[in-house]
């Protein structure tokens, strides 16, 4: 039987649509096999959008789900605090296998997206390298001097390109997007040494030697194309902007935030400019002396209403806060919190002699930081009319580790567990949202300062002595 022409054709496209909406595959499948489970899901986000999926883990290990992502790109998985980077496009089929107890180094893919995403796991080796230690190391890295930190942080990035080279199926397009990446990380790593290391190597007003920020002079912090597609530029950019603001502010005597609004006339770029206003929104904190100007600087210098209200929300609560949070106010108290010598204490047993208050928790890197310089404070004010008072907001499990960390560390002054760790009402009166936080309260039990400085803070010794302690 013979199909006329008309009906062929018909047949013919038909049929190729058919094919062409086959082909169009919109989604990854991911699968695996976890092991040594500590969490029940994975869970996959999408960098830079708002992408996210959780995956069930079988009691075997095993998972395996659709992810419709909207497009090729940088993702990243999730396993309780774990994280690592994934990279994805429409139609791969991958598979991981991973071992929770060494996480990075486990990490092996199968599969089409195979190669992109093995030298994402080695990538993540190779700059877990530069920081042995986690938080200690990464203080070794920046007290280092400018020569040697600068070489070593080169040949990190060099490392990171040369095993690029071993992968021989990636897309050129992917390549030359984590070469990138990887200049941009290594030029964050500049622009952050100076303040970092004048911080760990305690030289006030540190400058980098001449030429160090060479690489970075006349670099464009206004590029929309990297800023939307590429997560080292955008974290290289606010950085470079948070840097130049500071050096405005110490220039001109203004405070940082005011230095940032000005400076958004530098920036052409809409998206640009709204997504610092929104970092810059960030210091709209209760900590913040010049809260009230830095709110009213952004409410015109931005065109977001979503922002200005909830912006405004948060200004609100903080009026009242820091009205109730005033010097010469009687202080918020804690009552029968546990003493690591025994028995319980109260903020009212401390009447007659100013406390310095120290909220911390083991598990906090910025607080453990402190405590040399705390012990230290401690020692120079001991016998003085001033207690030390620190505070642990540990939950229950964590009980030990800070019974343990008080011996090993021989922790000076009233160390004391705070009954309902971070919910605890003091915690809440005082609105303690981040740790490490000091307070200072006077003999009668008022406020001198909801926001002392930290006893690495040379001001600290100032503020005592002012007080005649």
């Amino acid at each position: 039987m013979k199909i006329k022409p008309f009906l062929w054709a018909l047949t013919h496209i038909l049929y190729l649509t058919s094919c062409n909406k086959e082909s169009k595959i919109d989604y990854v499948l991911f699968s695996g096999k976890v092991n040594n489970v500590v969490e029940n899901e994975i869970s996959v986000y999408g960098n830079g959008n708002n992408f996210k999926k959780a995956i069930s883990i079988n009691e075997d290990g095993t998972f395996s789900d659709t992810l419709k992502i909207e497009s090729k790109g940088s993702y990243s998985f999730i396993i309780g605090r774990q994280r690592s980077s994934l990279y994805l496009d429409h139609g791969d089929q991958l598979e991981l296998t991973i071992d929770t107890k060494q996480f990075h180094e486990s990490i092996k893919y199968t599969g089409t997206a195979a190669d992109a995403n093995n030298y994402l796991a080695e990538k993540a080796i190779i700059e877990e390298s530069l920081f042995a230690g986690g938080p200690e190391g990464y203080q070794k890295l920046f007290i280092k001097e400018a020569d040697e930190f600068k070489k070593l942080v080169l040949q990190n990035k060099q490392a990171k390109n040369d095993v690029i080279k071993k992968y021989k199926d990636l897309d050129p397009e992917f390549v030359v997007a984590q070469t990138k990446d990887n200049h941009y990380e290594y030029l964050s790593m500049l622009n952050n040494y100076q303040s970092t290391h004048g911080y760990y190597a305690k030289k006030e007003n540190y400058k980098t030697p001449e030429g160090f920020l060479t690489e970075l002079k006349d670099f464009n912090i206004d590029n929309t194309e990297d800023f939307e597609n590429s997560g080292p530029y955008r974290q290289l950019s606010f950085s470079i902007f948070d840097r130049i603001s500071e050096e405005k502010a110490a220039k001109d005597g203004i405070f940082i935030g005011k230095a940032m609004i000005e400076n958004l006339a530098q920036i052409s770029s809409k998206n640009i400019k709204d997504a610092f206003i929104k970092n810059i929104a960030r210091k709209v904190t209760q900590e913040n002396e010049n809260v009230a100007e830095l709110y009213d600087l952004i409410m015109v210098a931005s065109d977001d209403e979503k922002l200005k209200n909830e912006l405004t929300l948060k200004y609100e609560k903080i009026k009242d806060l820091n009205e109730r949070l005033a010097k010469g106010n009687n202080s918020p108290v804690f009552t029968n919190y546990k003493n690591y010598k025994g028995g319980t204490t109260s903020l009212s047993d401390l009447k007659g002699k100013y406390v310095y208050i120290d909220v911390w928790a083991t598990w906090c890197g910025p607080c453990k930081a402190e405590i040399p310089h705390l012990k230290k404070i401690e020692k120079q004010y001991h016998n003085k009319n001033i207690e030390f008072v620190s505070i642990s907001i540990d939950k229950k499990p964590k009980h030990d580790a800070w019974r343990a960390m008080v011996k090993e560390k021989e922790l000076g002054g009233i160390q004391l567990l705070a009954d309902k760790a971070s919910k605890s009402q003091f915690a809440i009166d005082y609105s303690i949202r981040t740790i490490p936080r000091f307070i200072l309260i006077d003999p009668e039990g008022k406020i001198v300062n909801p926001y002392a400085p930290r006893p690495s803070d040379p001001i600290l010794v100032e503020v005592f002595n002012e007080l005649n302690i």
